[in-house]
């Protein structure tokens, strides 16, 4: 009776006791989930780092466009500054300079020249509030037409003028036209930095006064 109690007992006891087997596969079980675990959290870093690589790079662009925008509004800018600096040389010095040295000059061929540089002056202020290729290709125009008015100005105007007044015995005592020359080739210069900066060969330096 003892005994088949005692085999009772031990049998009950295997039972409740895990094989190998058994806890081999809990052991192994606890591993990969906490491999999955760890697996999932990497990903999951992964894309957040992702995430923030192209937030990066969408926001270098943006900056990159914008301070080209900025640019290019700088640099339009500085074209209206030229024609209204022509345009004022035109009226007030050279019309000066042409008194001062007793010779005529032709109010209504300088006046239509003039017109020439507000309608550009118009043209530009226009473009302040545009963007994108629009804007790129009527500065370009523009430009090209600033040119022609200035090459057309020292043909029918400057030229004539200072041809006069190497002839003379004498130089006329005229402050209008050495101001006039001084600063007619200076914006003469700063014109050419605007026709290098949109096309590679555009000369203007050939307008200046010697």
């Amino acid at each position: 009776m003892s005994e088949s109690k005692d085999r009772d007992e031990q049998s009950s006891d295997e039972k409740t006791q895990d094989s190998p087997e058994t806890a081999t596969e809990t052991s192994t079980k606890g591993v990969g989930d906490d491999s999955l675990a760890d697996l999932s959290e990497l990903q999951k870093i992964k894309a957040e780092l992702q995430k923030e690589k192209e937030k990066a790079a969408k926001e270098l662009i943006e900056g990159e466009e914008e301070e080209e925008d900025l640019r290019e509004v700088d640099y339009l800018q500085k074209l209206i500054d030229l024609s209204v600096k022509f345009d004022h040389h035109v009226g007030m010095w050279l019309m000066t300079a042409y008194i001062d040295c007793g010779l005529k000059y032709d109010h209504r061929l300088a006046e239509s020249y003039m017109t020439q540089l507000n309608t550009i002056q118009s043209f530009l202020r226009l473009l302040e509030k545009v963007d994108g290729v629009t804007r790129e290709l009527v500065i370009k125009d523009c430009v090209l037409k600033l040119r022609n008015s200035i090459q057309l100005i020292h043909k029918h105007l400057v030229k004539p003028l200072y041809k006069e007044v190497s002839l003379m015995k004498k130089s006329p005592k005229s402050e209008s036209l050495e101001n006039f020359k001084e600063n007619w080739n200076q914006r003469l210069l700063d014109l050419q930095k605007a026709c290098d900066f949109e096309f590679q060969v555009l000369d203007v330096k050939g307008f200046m006064v010697k």
